[in-house]
């Protein structure tokens, strides 16, 4: 399959690391001994792949530090244009 890039989503049960690959909509489950030190959900990796395995994982410090950026400015705008519930308490 060769180079994707992935994203932690999730940690499960502080033991297992739950990696993403949006392109080939796979998932990956990983012991977090095989994860670069200092892994934390929403980080993306540069991900080797054969036979449907992992045989290389880096961290992309760059398009981690882009997708945080984007959500960070997605959910400004939210707040900015949110005015309020409708609903109203009694």
């Amino acid at each position: 399959m060769g180079q994707v890039q992935g994203v932690l989503d999730e940690i499960v049960d502080g033991q297992t690391g739950v990696i993403l690959v949006e392109t080939t909509k796979q998932t990956f489950h990983l012991p977090l001994s095989q994860l670069p030190e200092g892994s934390q959900e929403g980080m993306w990796y540069d991900i080797r792949v054969e036979r449907d395995q992992i045989v290389e994982l880096t961290f992309n410090e760059e398009k981690t530090k882009q997708q945080t950026g984007a959500i960070s400015n997605r959910l400004d705008r939210l707040r900015k244009s949110s005015i309020g519930s409708k609903f109203k308490k009694k």
